[in-house]
């Protein structure tokens, strides 16, 4: 089998455990977090080593330092701040205490015309 073919395979398996995982954490929250916690270690263990780059709508979902599950109000606060450089979500870990900052798009106010 061509070099090519097997690494697109190893990856193939790879996303497709890291999938189940990360499936499996959001179900093991409820009763254990703990569990919760490992399922999602050992998927971002995964993805480091085949290489794969999760979705950021992903790695948002999870504490990068407690790899904790985030789930507004109940293992998260998730706060708006305004500032001088625009505003930002501001999401705690209750777990842990870390803070992640994201910046968020500006709205535009466009005026609707009557017609």
């Amino acid at each position: 089998m061509p070099t090519r073919m097997v690494e697109k395979h190893l990856e193939d398996i790879a996303r497709e455990r890291i999938a189940i995982l990360l499936k499996l954490a959001g179900e093991a929250l409820e009763t254990d977090e703990e569990l919760a916690r490992r399922y999602v270690d050992l998927a971002f263990r995964i993805a480091a080593k085949a290489r794969l780059k999760l979705p950021r709508k992903v790695k948002r979902r999870y504490c990068r330092r407690c790899k904790t599950p985030l789930v507004p109000g109940r293992t998260a606060r998730v706060r708006i701040k305004r500032g001088s450089g625009g505003q930002r979500l501001v999401v705690t870990c209750l777990r842990c205490g870390y803070i992640r900052r994201y910046p968020l798009k500006h709205r535009s106010r466009t005026r609707r015309k009557l017609c």
